[in-house]
């Protein structure tokens, strides 16, 4: 049998390598008559009106835009295209059911872990310099492939894998342009999440690609030690079930990577905000009327007019939409 070169076998094996990885871009939300949309099926509690009427159009990317989150179109375009020496193994050993890594790839059919672990043992053949640094690991929706192990999003290394991995190209076609720096957890055990937590939305609606909350308060200590996690966890979700016994349909979040805890109200979808013009719905506007401004450890936040001079004053800064979470 004659040997072909590195690159010939990688353009020969790539349909069966890359079958079954799904790109964030291929996912678009289901159709509206997809979901139980009786009173029951729908009430999370009296006061919230959103969710039984979420309208899922296709404009996502558009909509993604406006409030700041990257589309997977965007890091598309992030690649640049010239090729660079493989990078060695990623920069830490760790615990590979938690930390940071490079999302490769993410598989979400029946039997995502088996053709997520064919991806592994397959690529580490092709490109072996990366071998000691793949791993595959459970997501929300399925299983990743994944390179590297960090400490956190701003690990100089992770930044200097993830550029190397969606520089790298064989016979001038990027192998990973999507390549990015993704929180890695065990999935959670959808009985042990609050009826009032945030990703309990995920649970109500698992095929719902994105939908958005408003964030009215965060909690966190920044180094003052006035806040560690225990008390920051107890005052947002005292804050969220105060808010849920006056009617208001309030959630709270813990993002222990960030080290903050935070607590939102009502549930959108895209026309939470206008791809074009930037305003805001009657519905979301309805809840700022009732929250105008954003609170951080109980104290609202100021946008000073001058940063250079406290003395001229601010304004206090108002709530602002954020993606729900996933499981």
């Amino acid at each position: 049998m004659v040997l072909r070169p590195l690159a010939t076998l990688f353009l020969l094996m790539a349909g069966s390598l890359f079958t079954g990885c799904q790109s964030n871009e291929s996912s678009r939300p289901v159709a509206q008559s997809r979901f139980d949309t009786s009173p029951e099926s729908t009430r999370i509690h009296s006061g919230e009106e959103m969710d039984s009427n979420l309208d899922l159009g296709q404009d996502w990317e558009s909509i993604e835009d406006r409030l700041g989150v990257a589309s997977a179109s965007q890091r598309r375009n992030q690649a640049a295209s010239s090729a660079v020496d493989l990078p060695a193994g990623g920069s830490r050993g760790g615990d590979s059911s938690s930390g940071f890594g490079i999302v490769l790839a993410t598989f979400t059919s029946t039997g995502h872990e088996d053709q997520a672990e064919e991806y592994r043992k397959r690529l580490g053949i092709l490109l072996p310099t990366l071998d000691s640094g793949l791993r595959t690991h459970p997501d929300s929706r399925g299983s990743v492939v994944v390179f590297g192990s960090y400490d956190d999003w701003t690990d100089p290394e992770a930044r200097a894998d993830v550029e190397r991995l969606r520089n790298l190209t064989v016979n001038n076609r990027q192998i990973f342009p999507q390549a990015m720096i993704a929180e890695l957890k065990v999935p959670r055990d959808p009985r042990t999440v609050p009826e009032h937590e945030l990703v309990s939305l995920r649970i109500k609606y698992p095929d719902v690609r994105t939908m958005y909350t408003l964030e009215i308060a965060v909690w966190g200590d920044f180094d003052s030690g006035e806040y560690p996690a225990a008390r920051r966890q107890k005052a947002a979700e005292s804050y969220a079930v105060a808010l849920r016994q006056q009617g208001m349909p309030a959630f709270f979040h813990h993002d222990d990577a960030r080290q903050m805890s935070m607590v939102t109200v009502g549930v959108f979808d895209h026309r939470a905000l206008d791809s074009t013009t930037g305003i805001k719905s009657p519905e979301v506007e309805r809840y700022l009327m009732q929250f105008p401004q954003r609170l951080v450890n109980g104290e609202p936040l100021i946008d000073l007019y001058d940063p250079q001079d406290p003395s001229k004053g601010g304004r206090p800064q108002s709530p602002r939409l954020v993606e729900v979470p996933l499981l």
